[in-house]
């Protein structure tokens, strides 16, 4: 069976500044499937293992780059004895969305974990490029420092980042080479699609009809990959969201019920409080 992936948002981490901005160097020897509404960049600096994107595996190493768009499912077991150390960027992906150049690489951005692969084995020379901005973000985005223009300047190195990443992995001639097998789990493409479109109206026949499979069969796959029903992932993937909408933002009950893909207020409120155990607004309250 596997472990149902957990939702993870800005706030579980300390924040540099007003930006929706997390920069730091961790030690990592394992992280659970999850997966969040921000994108992440990453760096390997030290340490080896393996890391898993909607359901496909890939070798870590000094130099290997890794990209994850918002709600792709990752995680990531080290080698025994070989803890990783790496650099790692979240950020909401809007506060690099305002010049003109954004088309520029937006089409290339959203192709990451489709047409290209989410991870990248960079040369040395851009490995120290992209370790060097690293670095820099970490010493501009320390909050405690008086530094005039430093939202620019921390927007600025994140674009250049996310851009050197671009360019290293678009240059890869075929993306399917670098990757390893998909594990083999029918339940992968389904879950990397629901991820995507949970908000949507998905239900078992749009999915079945989608993968050009039986309602049954999906049903099915939830069951024995999932350990539950495809109603109660699909509740708790929304649920999840409104938590993120009812904490960070001001948007009304009725907004965050109908933003997170519940056709009624109603039917959003009963499934929160049978998951929360309180009321939206009740846990609302509770984080102020």
């Amino acid at each position: 069976m596997t472990n149902i992936p957990e939702h993870m948002d800005l706030s579980d981490n300390p924040k540099q500044g007003p930006l929706p901005l997390y920069c730091g160097m961790y030690e990592i020897i394992s992280t659970p499937l999850h997966f969040h509404e921000h994108v992440e960049l990453s760096l390997v600096i030290e340490g080896s293992g393996t890391e898993i994107v909607n359901g496909k595996a890939h070798r870590l190493s000094p130099g290997v780059a890794s990209f994850m768009l918002p709600n792709h499912l990752h995680g990531i077991q080290c080698d025994a004895g070989h803890p990783i150390l790496k650099y790692c960027c979240t950020f909401d992906i809007n506060i690099l969305l305002n010049t003109s150049y954004d088309s520029e690489w937006c089409s290339l951005l959203y192709k990451i974990g489709s047409q290209f692969p989410s991870f990248v084995e960079l040369s040395s020379e851009e490995t120290k490029w992209m370790s060097d901005i690293f670095h820099k973000l970490l010493l501009e985005s320390n909050p405690t420092l008086p530094s005039p223009g430093r939202n620019s300047i921390i927007c600025a190195m994140v674009l250049e980042a996310l851009l050197r990443f671009i360019r290293a992995v678009s240059n890869v001639q075929s993306a399917e080479t670098l990757q390893e097998p998909a594990i083999k789990q029918p339940i992968w493409p389904i879950l990397h699609y629901l991820h995507i479109h949970y908000t949507d109206k998905v239900s078992l026949e749009s999915l079945s009809e989608h993968f050009d499979v039986s309602v049954s069969y999906v049903s099915r796959l939830f069951k024995q990959y999932m350990g539950t029903s495809f109603l109660s992932y699909l509740h708790q993937l929304r649920i999840e969201s409104a938590v993120n909408l009812l904490t960070s933002t001001h948007m009304s009950i009725i907004d965050i019920a109908a933003e997170s893909g519940f056709e009624s207020v109603r039917t959003f409120s009963r499934v929160f409080q049978n998951l929360k155990k309180v009321t939206p607004s009740e846990y609302r309250n509770t984080q102020h």
